[in-house]
Formats: structure tokens, C-alpha cells, sequence
């Protein structure tokens, strides 16, 4: 696996261009090789390691084998005169995939790998880039900053770019806020179920909620930082799994952003067939989050991680 880092994408993220903010894998920084290596780093850093390697796993997709991982962009860290620690931005969590067709089966022939031009890929495949940003409270700006007070709502977007490909709308099927970098991990609490229902907006006094669509590849919504255990100084990750789909076939049971509307005390969705959310209450919105659906070919699913995110405790 290769991977090269331009210089101007770390500036543009306002982050320092130098190796040690730049490593391959979440659990991997005992290792020197998930890092960038070499010389003379003036306008790309290149890290070159096995798939095997820095934590990456393998899982079967369809008929494609694919290595994943992440990249992580760390943000700089200042000492005040006080000894306190400021913390510049946050963590930049970019996922990393090698998709290879399953040619020959595992015990038999190596595998074959694929090497297409992107752009073809993205025009024959439907590859597309899920991903999760953490925003201002209006969702017309990327966040600054990782820390948030306890009790304070979190504003997300969950995009899906794919120039080359025909217009699509984003829905979020679920979201799970975890301590650890690992969706399976505990404790963790899943504040969107059932394809699209913001569990969160139920509960007592909260806010949380759906906000209107500016574009259709991008959807922002709200949740309460105050409901997570102070645990592991007060971190988190938000994984949640995303889903595009063509926008004349949008509205249905599974495709549909839903939040408990509190004056009317009704759910409400977001593009106005309130009807759709009246699942919400049984969480029998259609397929089971946890059964594989077959590929329909107009419908396309990815996993996006957002965080580390800091909360910071009332005394």
C-alpha cells in the first residue's frame, strides 16, 4: 500500500507538513514503518507499507477483496506558560482502501490485482468517497475545533462526492458514538437507527435534529455531547454508515431523515413525508441494519469515522 500526502492538502487542513503529524493506522504508533520515510520532504510525503501491515484488515465485499485502513492527521499541540496543553484543531480521520476482484479463491492462485485509472472506476464501479466533518452550528463551515463543553450540541455532515457519477442524495442509516476507534467497541451509544430516525431528538429537553438540505450529496444534523460517559478523558469517535441513492428514487422507508418534532410531539422527516418516520417508534423501518442487502446497482453504502472528540466535564 502506498500512499502519497501533497503538501498543499496539509496546508489546506492547517496542518504542519512534517512526518510527525502523518501516520498510517490508529493503533500504530510504536511502529516506525507506518510513518513517512526518506528525505528531503518539500512538496509530497510518501508512506509505502504491506497490506498486512499497521492494522489494516481485510474483509470480502461482493466480489472484491479490500484492504482498509486509516490515515491520521494530527493536530498540533502547544504548551502554555501555565503547563496547560492547547490542542490546534482536531484529528483528521481519512479512511484508505485497496479494492482487489476475488479472480481466484483464497487457498487457491494469488489474487489479481485491478489497476484502473479513477476515473474510470468511479464511472464503471459507482466508487464513491463517504465522509463524515464535524461543523459550525449553521453547517455552513467545517469546525475548528475538537473540544466541546458538555451538553453542547455537535453539529455533523455526511457527504458523498462522486463527480462522474449521476446526481445522488446522502442518508445516514445509522451513527454510533464509541470511545475507541472501532465501531464494534464499547461502551458506545447510537444516536440514528432504523435508517435515518435521530433516536437522540426523544430524549428529554434535547434539540437534536435534521437541519434543511442545501445540497442533496450533503446532510447535516445535531446530537448532545452530555450523553456520553467521562471516560478516556472525555473521548469519542462518531462512525456512522451512509448511503447514496439516485434522487428520483429517494423517498422511502429506508431512505428518509427523521427527528422527534417536540412542540407537536410527532415525528417529522426532514423532506416533508412525515409519514415515513412513523417507524421510528417500533425501529421496524425495513431491512435490519445488521442483514447484507443485495446490491441493486443504484444504490451505494460506505462507513465514515469522524473524531477524536474532546468533551469537557461541568465541575
Amino acid at each position: 500500500m502506498k500512499i502519497t500526502v501533497m503538501r498543499r492538502f496539509m496546508e489546506k487542513m492547517k496542518i504542519p507538513f512534517n512526518p510527525k503529524y502523518l501516520r498510517l493506522g490508529a493503533k500504530s504508533s510504536q511502529e516506525t514503518q507506518c510513518g513517512p520515510r526518506g528525505r528531503g520532504f518539500d512538496y509530497s510525503m510518501i508512506i509505502s507499507v504491506g497490506l498486512g501491515e499497521c492494522g489494516t484488515e481485510s474483509t470480502f465485499r461482493g466480489q472484491w477483496l479490500v484492504y482498509s485502513n486509516h490515515l491520521l492527521l494530527f493536530p498540533t499541540v502547544a504548551l502554555t506558560s501555565s503547563g496547560s496543553v492547547i490542542i490546534r484543531g482536531a484529528t483528521v480521520v481519512i479512511p484508505v482502501e485497496c479494492h482487489f476482484l476475488r479472480e481466484q479463491t483464497v487457498s487457491a492462485e494469488p489474487l489479481s490485482p485491478t489497476w484502473l485509472p479513477m476515473t474510470s472506476t468511479i464511472s464503471v464501479f459507482g466508487l464513491l468517497d463517504f465522509s463524515i466533518h464535524t461543523m459550525e452550528d449553521d453547517c455552513t463551515a467545517l469546525r475548528s475545533s475538537s473540544v466541546y463543553q458538555q451538553g453542547e450540541a455537535v453539529f455533523l455532515e455526511a457527504r458523498v462526492e462522486a463527480p462522474l457519477h449521476p446526481p445522488l442524495t446522502v442518508y445516514v442509516d445509522y451513527c454510533v458514538a464509541i470511545l475507541k476507534l472501532d465501531p464494534l467497541s464499547g461502551p458506545s451509544y447510537r444516536f440514528i437507527n432504523s435508517y435515518g430516525c435521530l433516536m437522540d431528538s426523544m430524549l428529554p429537553g434535547s434539540t437534536s435534529k435534521f437541519l434543511p438540505r442545501q445540497q442533496d450529496n450533503k446532510l447535516c444534523f445535531s446530537f448532545h455531547a452530555s450523553l456520553f460517559e467521562q471516560k478516556s478523558a472525555g473521548q469519542m469517535f462518531i462512525s456512522c454508515h451512509l448511503r447514496a441513492t439516485p434522487k428520483e428514487k429517494s423517498q422511502s422507508s429506508i431512505n428518509k431523515a427523521c427527528f422527534f418534532h417536540r412542540p407537536t410531539f410527532s415525528w417529522h422527516d426532514l423532506d416533508g413525508n412525515d409519514s415515513l418516520c412513523e417507524c421510528c417508534d417500533s425501529g421496524d423501518c425495513g431491512y435490519s441494519v445488521q442483514v447484507t442487502r443485495p446490491h441493486s446497482g443504484t444504490e451505494h453504502e460506505g462507513d465514515a469515522t469522524v473524531g477524536p472528540l474532546h468533551t469537557l466535564g461541568v465541575y
